[in-house]
């Protein structure tokens, strides 16, 4: 007697959070002087968003992979596919939150607070993306 192996849907684990009212920090906190609303939401949509581009990103790959078992393939298609559909709500969740996106593909929603101090930032001679882009000759940008 044979044993088949049958699948159904594979789960990768991510982590979990609870997203309610309650875990928001108040107005301000104790040890600082300045009213400042700490929007603790915005690392996670944005971590979430980044981690969902690259699974659909790794499973585009392992879909289009003709090495790849076809029964695997299959998986694939249907994690890029799951993978898709909640990428595009994530990065709609980071427009609905005016959370401000990339300059450079792939346009990810951005968490400021965890962004470099802007004293930090004008230390660099010339941002990173400009010293990628090639110039091109006869443009005025």
């Amino acid at each position: 007697m044979s044993k088949k192996n049958v699948f159904g849907e594979i789960a990768f684990p991510i982590g979990s959070q609870v997203l309610s009212e309650y875990d928001r920090v108040p107005y301000g906190c104790k040890k600082v002087s300045v009213d400042v609303h700490h929007r603790n939401i915005t690392g996670p949509v944005a971590e979430l968003t980044r981690n969902l581009y690259f699974t659909r990103r790794v499973a585009e790959d392992m879909m289009h992979s003709p090495k790849m078992d076809p029964k695997v393939r299959h998986y694939a298609e249907d994690t890029a596919s799951y993978a898709h559909d909640l990428e595009f709500f994530a990065r709609q969740l980071g427009l609905a939150m005016k959370m401000p996106t990339g300059v450079d593909p792939p346009y990810l929603p951005l968490d400021m607070e965890t962004m470099p101090d802007p004293a930090l930032i004008s230390l660099w001679p010339e941002p990173i993306s400009a010293q990628l882009r090639p110039h091109r000759s006869g443009s005025f940008l």
